[in-house]
């Protein structure tokens, strides 16, 4: 019984030992992965000190989310309390002529609109006066990066649609402008997403909804080229607005951050925890006892393995010529993809926190292009209604209706145009593929389902 007892004991010390033996060696293993990701990340410009990263306080009376109802209406919150989306969606449930998301082709239709929409005039005013502050900070707890509160996508979004909607509905009326005042406050709604005063967006959702509402800007501005609806001075202002439209370096800076705020949460919290603020309400008594028995060197191999993805996906910009490589993006989400589905403690939670970069990569790059698109056909219709017809290259247009031409992010050549009569021009990128396909997108190739095919095309 005694040397059944003394095996037993000896097993048990010597399982003790080996654990000791175990952690001890992860635990440093992961703590040294770190140390190094951390200095390359930072050879990059950059840090992984997340308190660089909180914004400063600011005073009240300059802070756009201190003005009159503005964190109300604006601040992530549940949607169905939240005042204005409920009374400028109203439009869709009772059935009332034409919605954000409807196409409104005739002058009844567009009346209708206008009316309807003419009851948020004193809303639109409210945020016309807040905007007027110089700075946009959110008042919330910054030290732990999953509680920042984020701006309200679904209240930007319904007051941006209904601007693009009434700048839509009052060319159709041939009233230039009160198009031209809905497109200012549609395009100075940006700088509430734009996290002055670091001019850091906190988040990469933030710096996306900045991508989608620039979108919407420059698509309205189209309508207005297309029908020639505007003079030489509204055109040269919507070409001022449009030339201070510079998405990509906000886009870096959300993704370089992303890293470091999801590390940060790695750093100080558990598992479970980590289930928890990702979405996961199911913690089971699995989860449980893996809480308790992970190395805590597991999760500096997940931090170092998302700073290294990090440093792989920003591989395609070049900040300093203001051009993207597709193709090394694209590369950089096929390793991304290969290095997650080899299945590893280490990197586990990486792959939960990990976003689809290429996507926001893509899109950004898309609406960006629109926007140099919108600020060169305003020049284009300035020189039309100059000389009574398009200009046979882009070069004519400087420098009388522009300083300098916007170049095509894909690659950094001259965007492709050519006249096509008086009253019509081609305007396009080779786009995502880096190909020039004509000027044909995605829309009119068949078996295309995305923009990463065909052009990129200017509406006409």
């Amino acid at each position: 019984m005694k040397k059944i007892l003394r095996r037993s004991l000896f097993t048990i010390l010597a399982l003790i030992l080996l654990a000791v033996i175990f952690y001890t060696e992860e635990n440093a293993r992961g703590k040294h992965a770190w140390n190094k990701a951390k200095q390359r990340f930072e050879a990059r410009g950059a840090s992984m000190d997340w308190s660089k990263y909180i914004p400063p306080a600011v005073p009240d009376d300059q802070n756009f989310f201190k003005a009159p109802k503005m964190t109300e209406w604006f601040v992530k919150g549940s949607t169905f309390t939240n005042d204005l989306v409920r009374r400028m969606t109203n439009l869709k449930t009772t059935g009332a002529v034409g919605s954000a998301s409807n196409a409104i082709t005739s002058e009844l239709l567009a009346k209708n609109y206008v009316a309807w929409s003419d009851q948020y005039q004193p809303d639109f005013d409210l945020i016309r006066e807040a905007l007027k502050r110089p700075y946009a900070r959110i008042d919330c707890d910054y030290s732990v990066p999953f509680a920042i509160q984020i701006p309200n996508f679904i209240a930007v979004r319904v007051v941006a649609q209904t601007l693009a909607q009434r700048a839509h509905c009052h060319l159709i009326l041939k009233q230039p402008q009160a198009a031209l005042e809905d497109l200012t406050l549609l395009h100075d709604m940006r700088h509430l997403l734009e996290g002055a005063p670091t001019h850091q967006p906190m988040t990469l959702v933030a710096a996306m909804i900045n991508v989608a509402v620039s979108g919407l800007y420059a698509e309205a501005v189209s309508d207005g080229t297309k029908w020639h609806s505007w003079n030489e001075q509204q055109l040269a202002e919507l070409q001022k607005q449009i030339s201070d439209v510079n998405l990509t370096p906000y886009v870096y800076d959300a993704l370089r951050t992303e890293p470091v705020s999801t590390c940060e949460v790695l750093r100080s919290i558990t598992f479970i925890s980590f289930l928890s603020e990702m979405g996961n309400s199911h913690i089971d008594l699995s989860s449980k006892i893996i809480d308790r028995s992970i190395p805590r060197g597991w999760m500096y191999q997940n931090m170092a393995n998302i700073a290294m993805l990090n440093e792989k996906t920003m591989a395609g910009y070049d900040l300093e010529h203001d051009t993207i490589s597709p193709r090394k993006f694209d590369d950089a989400a096929r390793y991304v993809d290969e290095f997650l589905k080899r299945k590893s403690p280490y990197r586990y939670f990486a792959a939960i926190a990990i976003p689809n970069f290429s996507k926001a990569e893509q899109t950004t790059a898309h609406n960006q292009t629109l926007v140099n698109e919108a600020q060169i056909a305003c020049a284009l219709e300035r020189y039309r209604l100059a000389n009574g017809k398009y200009p046979n290259n882009l070069d004519m247009l400087v420098p009388q209706f522009m300083d300098k031409l916007p170049h095509d992010l894909i690659g950094g050549g001259q965007l492709l145009y050519h006249p096509v009569s008086n009253e019509k021009f081609s305007l396009y990128s080779v786009g995502w593929n880096e190909k020039d396909d004509d000027g044909v997108d995605s829309s009119q190739m068949k078996g295309a389902t995305t923009p990463a095919q065909g052009d990129w095309v200017w509406e006409y």
